[in-house]
């Protein structure tokens, strides 16, 4: 169960991008009846638990996200599901999502489980983008502008690097905005599919190859 969600903000896929760092997203649906509050399936109870433990208390958007296990041990198909405040369907199963990042013992082994923190690793950005290219994913889905540093020498195929704010809030807002974003590319083909998570600031990141696609093209993934 999830509280304290700004009807405003969140979304099923929004709330993919942040749950889907701990463990692998099944279904999410929102409550009708109950304003700011949802619910999400985890694939085991591994993965609801480091969600819990990591989440739990942080606050988004200027509220308070309570996460805690729910009485209902699964969520059922929701065939017609209410459209939310943007447009978008209240219930999405996510079972078959290639953006899960532990779908097999090789992809879990790259995520390191990490808390929120004021720093993203940022990666599968096309190659040769530059700091305006990168900041400018956080900016265009709504987050305050980033500082960005970009890695040098790590792949031909695409890049990677960090991107800093002032407060972890405004970093986890950013994650949820922009994490899983188209980004073209900058030759003739496929574009790129952005990702980020959480890692501390100064530290190598870990989990810059997590989920189900490798570096590159969204095709060749």
């Amino acid at each position: 169960m999830l509280y304290g969600l700004s009807p405003e903000k969140f979304n099923c896929d929004r709330l993919f991008n942040l749950f889907c760092l701990y463990g692998n997203v099944q279904r999410i649906k929102f409550l009708k009846t109950k304003e700011g509050t949802a619910m999400i399936q985890m694939s085991d109870a591994g993965a609801m638990q480091r969600a819990i433990e990591q989440l739990n208390g942080i606050f988004i958007f200027e509220k308070k996200l309570q996460v805690a296990v729910s009485r209902q041990a699964n969520l059922n198909e929701v065939p017609n599901p209410y459209p939310l405040g943007d447009g978008t369907p209240s219930y999405k199963d996510f079972t078959g999502s290639r953006n899960n990042r532990f779908s097999t013992n090789e992809l879990a082994s790259k995520n390191r489980i990490t808390p929120p923190t004021r720093c993203l690793h940022f990666f599968n950005a096309p190659s040769g983008s530059d700091e305006e290219e990168v900041a400018e994913v956080f900016t265009r889905n709504g987050s305050v502008k980033p500082s960005i540093t970009i890695l040098q020498g790590k792949s031909e195929r695409s890049c990677s690097g960090f991107a800093e704010w002032e407060t972890m809030e405004l970093a986890v807002e950013a994650l949820i905005l922009a994490n899983h974003t188209e980004m073209p590319n900058k030759k003739i083909g496929h574009p790129y599919l952005f990702k980020v998570c959480f890692t501390q600031p100064g530290r190598p990141a870990h989990g810059g190859s997590g989920g189900g696609r490798g570096p590159g093209p969204m095709n060749q993934q």
